[in-house]
């Protein structure tokens, strides 16, 4: 899926769909205002039926809007402004996402960083709409005989500004964003794996792989020899119960400056169980990885 910025006026953009804010109470976003007017009142008047009332995460998808050149609008319900904290934004944009998923768009433009969300600006708005869109569109199918294919069309979101152009900021939000959702992707694809195929040595290639892609990586991989040369028996204890030998994996990302102090994250890539099944509850247990 691609991401990209744009500034423009919403009435006048070639797009598969554009996503615009509704308020609590019917109150129309700026940019929905803009179309609105274009549109000769049509949306006014659809929210004063009361189709959309602008409950928080509520959508009402639009086709045939007077006076545009998008294919469809959807109306996004952002509820009170005093009440739009970060929570309830991500809860809005989920919503949002599985609505133009469900769609036949293949693109869509959103103008969403306009509305202001409790301790936050629009670059923080901007990162969590991508990260929201590509979890919407995860599936975890890489161990099925034959994959379903992606019947999703939606393959471009841009994020629409009404004035000014995109900032250094703002396009940085966008690249963030992509690269922790690609991370999160990874993440779930290597938790949903069963324990006889993601390995310590398995995690350790992909590890490997990681750093290769990126010169800002580096990993290292030890061995269990080179664990009992420095008398790690507490871990190598643990895994003498199985036949896959133990993997300790160290990687360092080098991105800031060389003068600020490093930052450690200490973790446990479980491969099966992690001990005391007797202490927990019976329901899904099966489901465990």
């Amino acid at each position: 899926m691609e991401f990209s910025i744009k500034q423009g006026s919403p009435e006048k953009l070639r797009t598969g769909c554009i996503l615009v804010g509704v308020l609590d109470g019917g109150k129309l976003t700026d940019s929905a205002h803009v179309l609105d007017k274009a549109a000769q009142h049509y949306i006014s008047e659809i929210i004063s039926r009361g189709d959309m009332t602008g409950k928080a995460a509520s959508t009402l998808l639009l086709h045939n809007v007077p006076n545009t050149t998008c294919e469809r609008v959807l109306l996004l319900g952002l509820g009170k402004r005093t009440e739009l904290d970060a929570r309830q934004y991500r809860d809005c944009m989920r919503a949002a996402m599985r609505t133009l998923q469900a769609s036949n768009a293949k693109d869509a433009v959103l103008y969403l960083a306009e509305v202001p969300v409790k301790g936050h600006d629009s670059a923080w708005c901007i990162n969590q709409a991508v990260i929201a869109a590509y979890e919407s569109s995860y599936r975890s199918d890489q161990l099925k005989s034959t994959p379903e294919k992606d019947k999703k069309p939606l393959r471009k979101i841009q994020f629409g500004l009404l004035n000014g152009k995109p900032s250094a900021t703002l396009e940085s939000a966008v690249k963030q964003a992509v690269a922790i959702a690609q991370g999160m992707a990874l993440a779930k694809d290597l938790g949903n794996l069963p324990g006889n195929v993601c390995t310590p040595t398995y995690l350790a290639q992909q590890a490997v792989a990681l750093a290769k892609a990126h010169k800002s990586i580096k990993t290292t991989v030890l061995e269990e020899k080179d664990m009992q040369k420095l008398g790690m028996g507490s871990l190598l204890s643990v895994t003498r119960g199985s036949a896959e030998p133990a993997k300790l994996i160290t990687m360092e990302y080098h991105g800031a400056d060389k003068k600020q102090k490093p930052i450690v994250l200490v973790g446990k890539g479980i491969n099966f169980d992690t001990g005391g099944i007797s202490l927990k509850r019976g329901a899904e247990m099966d489901e465990m990885k």
